[in-house]
């Protein structure tokens, strides 16, 4: 359970930061830290796009964050070791959140083996080496471990041959996690984005129409943000969340539920 007081600021690893989500975590762990602990944050921030994870960085250490950057591609399994090994520098780890991730559109029958590798070994093996790398530092510290997965874990989505396979891998690794290092005192979930407005997804909202359309489908009538998810994280990371322990938080303001109410629905006659 991260402490509310503690003698360092919140020391945390943070994957795909440069862009989107992840860039929305690393800012709200840095103002988590200050308001959890009177203290700057400690962050290993790591993402492939180096320019743009140096000027977050920048930001971050304006405000008083202490941040290392580690520019490289989670596809080399031997990346997620060097990341973990970056934190070396503080005292400990109290957080890893594990959000890089990519697509690559094809359907299943022109879908590349290579691809489909690659997929996998940054939403997979990634998130595996990545816990099994920092384990001491967040078993020592009682810390948390969150997977950043997606309702296309539970949900084919389709033209993504290999998106919703690994997802649906990355919720059953975060079980399995759960049940092999809670008694290790640490804390493994997964975040479930739904259609959230990122750089990333930006392109699916282009053609007229698009995003009115998708956000109909929504309950509650809009697009997530990327603040929307990092506020999710900090409530799995955060001093009121200590029993929060192998679940999969669905953040898609309702859109799972809309499956029945889609259909063309019968007149009902009463008894």
């Amino acid at each position: 359970m991260t402490q509310l007081t503690s003698n360092t600021g919140l020391r945390a690893i943070v994957t795909g930061a440069a862009r989107g989500i992840g860039r929305a975590m690393a800012v709200r762990l840095a103002a988590d830290s200050l308001r959890w602990r009177g203290l700057p944050a400690q962050l290993v921030l790591a993402d492939q796009h180096a320019g743009e994870l140096e000027a977050l960085a920048s930001e971050l250490r304006a405000s008083g964050a202490e941040v290392v950057i580690c520019a490289g591609d989670l596809s080399d399994a031997a990346e997620p070791a060097r990341i973990v090994a970056a934190a070396d520098l503080f005292t400990g780890l109290d957080c890893v959140a594990s959000n890089a991730g990519m697509a690559v559109p094809a359907p299943l029958l022109q879908a590349s083996v290579e691809d489909w590798d690659r997929v996998f070994s940054v939403h997979v093996r990634a998130a595996w080496l990545l816990g099994r790398a920092a384990h001491r530092q967040l078993a020592a510290a009682r810390g948390c471990l969150v997977l950043t997965t997606s309702v296309s874990g539970s949900h084919a989505t389709p033209p993504l041959a290999a998106y919703s396979p690994s997802k649906a891998a990355q919720i059953m690794l975060m079980k399995q996690m759960a049940v092999e290092w809670g008694p290790d005192g640490i804390r493994v979930n997964a975040l479930s984005p739904g259609l959230t407005l990122t750089p990333g997804t930006a392109a699916a909202y282009e053609h007229a129409g698009a995003r009115e359309q998708r956000e109909a489908r929504i309950p509650l009538r809009r697009l997530a943000q990327a603040e929307d998810m990092a506020a999710a994280l900090s409530m799995l990371i955060g001093p009121d969340a200590g029993y929060i322990h192998g679940h999969d938080l669905v953040v898609d303001g309702g859109l799972t539920n809309t499956l029945m109410p889609s259909l063309t629905q019968p007149a009902w006659q009463g008894a």
